[in-house]
């Protein structure tokens, strides 16, 4: 099996940071800027193990998500939800609880 590769989407100074420690695939969005063509190409790449997304980008982009997550054929690549730089949003759910237990079957 080859070493999975990693990709992300956000503004401008959270994939700065993630360039700087080595991401290449990398795309800078506005968080109200769709980015369905962007996630269909990543979704379909088989070399590609996780998907990270500012969560504003992520909110603005929920039913795509959602409906891509859906149509997976494999767990890869995973989507996972990362605070940008001005701070986690409030929720009354985590998406990366509900993203583990789907996975693993335990509530943390």
């Amino acid at each position: 099996m080859s070493e999975m590769t990693i990709a992300v989407i956000g503004d401008s100074d959270t994939v700065s940071g993630f360039r700087l420690g080595g991401v290449t695939n990398s795309y800078v969005v506005k968080a109200d800027e769709p980015i369905d063509a962007v996630l269909k190409k990543l979704i379909s790449d088989e070399e590609l193990g996780v998907i990270i997304v500012t969560e504003r980008v992520a909110d603005a982009n929920r039913s795509t998500i959602d409906d891509l997550n859906k149509a997976k054929k494999s767990i890869t690549p995973i989507i996972v939800e990362i605070p940008d730089k001005d701070g986690p949003i409030v929720r009354e759910v985590d998406p990366l609880k509900v993203l583990i237990k789907s996975a693993i079957g335990v509530e943390m």
